[in-house]
């Protein structure tokens, strides 16, 4: 009986469970090319060829695109320990990438990979909140590039993020996402309040 009411009592207090999801149906936004926002529906799932690795389901569409064009392997992803506590990494929105050298994976890529999505040091391009690599302790050619994405204030380790900005927009409960068919916004600024990059959480 008492084992049966305990998922009804996390239910009530808002508590997740190891995995994680966020509250509400997914609802994706296309904010302008190459940039999404997907508010809700977020849940910690193993990212596909990276046996061991989790992240947000939100982010696979810009993960499977990183994989076809640039050969990444996926070394880190969502993880609890290990990584600044209030990172992106426990909350399952941060990836440490290195060269899929069975993939014809080289650092030539890599390199390619954090010009694109930070092409001057400290400011990276959105959806990106931070990008670790040459010039960053810790991080870079021959170590590792790690990527976080920008999302809601006020996150908890081990529970997704409210919203989340991605590249690519992932596919919704309506069919939409991943390969268009999401309306843009209109009126008021869709990026205001979100803020610009901060210093290292990796």
């Amino acid at each position: 009986m008492l084992a049966r009411s305990v998922p009804a009592l996390f239910a009530v207090l808002g508590l997740g469970v190891a995995t994680g999801s966020a509250h509400g149906e997914m609802r994706s936004v296309q904010l302008k090319k190459n940039l999404c926002k997907t508010t809700g529906g977020g849940k910690f799932v193993d990212i596909p060829g990276f046996p061991g690795e989790k992240i947000d389901r939100r982010l696979l569409p810009d993960i499977r695109w990183m994989k076809r064009n640039y050969s990444i392997f996926i070394s880190d992803g969502y993880a609890r320990y290990g990584h600044a506590a209030k990172g992106e990494h426990p909350i399952g929105l941060a990836t440490d990438i290195v060269p899929h050298r069975n993939r014809g994976g080289t650092w030539g890529k890599i390199d390619r990979l954090a010009e694109k999505v930070e092409p001057r040091q400290n400011r990276p391009r959105l959806p990106w909140r931070w990008v670790g690599y040459n010039g960053d302790a810790g991080h870079g050619r021959g170590d590792h590039l790690h990527l976080s994405w920008s999302h809601s204030s006020n996150t908890t380790p081990g529970k997704p993020a409210r919203w989340v900005l991605t590249r690519k927009c992932p596919k919704t409960p309506d069919g939409t996402g991943d390969s268009g068919g999401i309306s843009t916004q209109r009126g008021s600024d869709p990026l205001a309040g979100i803020a610009a990059a901060v210093p290292e959480r990796s």
